[in-house]
């Protein structure tokens, strides 16, 4: 297939839009398995590139219809970038042509702010294999096993309540502070409440849900994506307070987010990512006790690039 594409770059929160439509429609088409959730996209961009300008980060390209046909986007934060292209277009030679784009254009932004790269790396699902072969063909070879991609279908949702005087509360813009505080006590502590305060306001929140303690402090917080083409719901990340760990929290919270989107959005399944029990033992029996079941693995596969 001969490509005709005119490239775009984030000016606006519709180009994020347009991209998540795109996506949708290619999910629809072609499966889950083959691409990211909609939600996955500006989270990667407003939250892990979040030190950068969007417009650095995330791109896109249509075809002489106006139509997207492909996006990218860049991920200096774990050296890697994340190409999606439309069912009709995967594996061909205007693939390859995207792909060799972005591994330039990943080590030319990496170089630009100071930061150079020798390695990039790619996610491969298990479940793809002609996309390994594709990857594989440009050098790449599997570097170690990312996380498990898992998924709730409904049937049954467990029961699961909060501890007395624990509530649940949608955050708001005015939560920065209490915001950052939660994320960085249940993962890394990296955000303050003006930084976090931006990815709050950035375009690509949907919802997040936190419970509240009876003392005031955010206890758990989560994340929510809805692709309403799909019917389907993404939770990333999802995140317990170190203060109120194994208490039930963080469970309860994905059930009453699991019931809540099902009745507002009339969904068919719920998606959750995690890593192994080697790295994150709690993840997994935390989705697993929700009722998530494995779907496939996600791997990283690498190539080196002289200096």
């Amino acid at each position: 297939m001969k490509a005709k594409m005119q490239r775009q770059t984030y000016q606006q929160a519709d180009d994020l839009r347009r991209v998540q439509a795109a996506l949708m429609r290619w999910v629809q088409q072609a499966g889950q398995h083959r691409y990211l959730h909609k939600g996955d996209v500006g989270h990667r961009v407003f939250n892990g590139g979040h030190r950068h300008p969007p417009q650095d980060l995330l791109h896109y390209w249509t075809d002489d219809s106006g139509q997207v046909i492909a996006f990218a986007s860049l991920n200096l934060g774990w050296e890697s970038f994340d190409l999606q292209v439309a069912p009709e277009w995967r594996l061909s030679d205007a693939h390859t042509a995207l792909f060799e784009w972005c591994e330039t254009q990943t080590l030319r932004f990496a170089e630009r702010v100071g930061k150079p790269l020798t390695k990039l790396m790619v996610e491969v699902a298990d479940c793809d294999p002609t996309y390994r072969e594709f990857v594989e063909a440009r050098g790449y070879r599997c570097e170690q096993q990312m996380f498990f991609m898992t998924r709730h279908d409904y049937d049954p949702l467990p029961p699961a309540l909060l501890p007395p005087g624990f509530r649940f509360h949608d955050a708001q813009a005015a939560d920065a502070e209490q915001l950052a505080d939660v994320h960085n006590h249940s993962f890394t502590n990296k955000w303050t409440a003006e930084s976090y305060g931006q990815v709050f306001a950035a375009p690509h929140i949907e919802y997040e849900l936190v419970v509240v303690a009876p003392d005031g402090r955010f206890a758990a917080f989560t994340n929510l994506w809805v692709d309403a083409v799909n019917r389907s719901l993404l939770f990333e990340p999802v995140g317990t307070h170190s203060d109120f760990r194994r208490r039930g929290i963080g469970k309860a919270l994905m059930v009453y987010a699991l019931r809540r989107m099902q009745a507002q959005h009339s969904l068919r399944c719920a998606y959750v990512g995690h890593e192994s029990a080697d790295k994150n033992p709690a993840s997994g029996a935390l989705y697993a006790a929700v009722g998530f079941k494995k779907l496939h693995e996600i791997h990283d596969y690498a190539r080196t690039f002289s200096t």
